[in-house]
């Protein structure tokens, strides 16, 4: 009977999770960091988010997207009624992990 040759172990890709503070980045820094990170998932806490406060929440809709278009899949915490509400008139609840 023939030897078998073993086949190689499938591997899962590694997936890198990064909190990130909306308030403290910079977002186009970080999305060409982004573009070295392959499956990259991110850890957003929407909970006390000045920016939402300041600039309002189509800043922040618009950084959330710039993020998903560099690849990451972003995980939105906390998200206050607003935002959630604005997420999902503009369809994009579907496109982020919210709770």
């Amino acid at each position: 009977m023939p030897a078998s040759i073993p086949t190689p172990a499938k591997t899962e890709p590694v997936v890198s999770i990064f909190t990130v503070d909306l308030d403290a980045v910079e977002t186009a820094q970080l999305v060409h960091a982004l573009a070295q990170q392959p499956r990259t998932q991110l850890l957003i806490d929407c909970d006390n988010l000045r920016c939402q406060r300041t600039l309002g929440v189509s800043h922040v809709v618009s950084q959330l997207l710039l993020l998903r278009r560099s690849g990451a899949s972003i995980w939105l915490r906390n998200v206050n009624p607003v935002l959630r509400r604005c997420l999902y008139l503009l369809g994009l609840d579907s496109v982020f992990l919210i709770s």
